[in-house]
């Protein structure tokens, strides 16, 4: 993971958010943190579109991301392995 991963969340309802994470202090061994911010961020490594619906489904866990990116409900830009990566953090129960 680079220093500071920036990773956009587009909404259809105009509620666009990102997610910037980073290591604690920069280190390799530092626990991740991320901060949510509303709007847009300028060049971030991922771009993910998606309906509200479809967020709230994955994040509940009702929903499996990796299902929704083959249905076509996410759809991403830049990269893909941490669109991968961040696939395999929300698994549907």
């Amino acid at each position: 993971m680079p220093p500071v991963t920036r990773v956009q969340f587009r909404l259809p309802d105009g509620s666009d958010f990102y997610l910037q994470v980073a290591r604690e202090n920069g280190a390799d061994n530092g626990r991740v943190v991320a901060k949510q911010n509303m709007g847009l961020i300028a060049d971030p490594e991922l771009e993910l579109e998606m309906s509200f619906d479809t967020l709230k489904d994955v994040i509940e866990g009702s929903l499996s991301a990796r299902h929704a990116f083959l249905l076509g409900d996410i759809r991403y830009t830049g990269d893909r392995d941490l669109a991968a990566a961040l696939a395999d953090l929300f698994a549907a129960t």
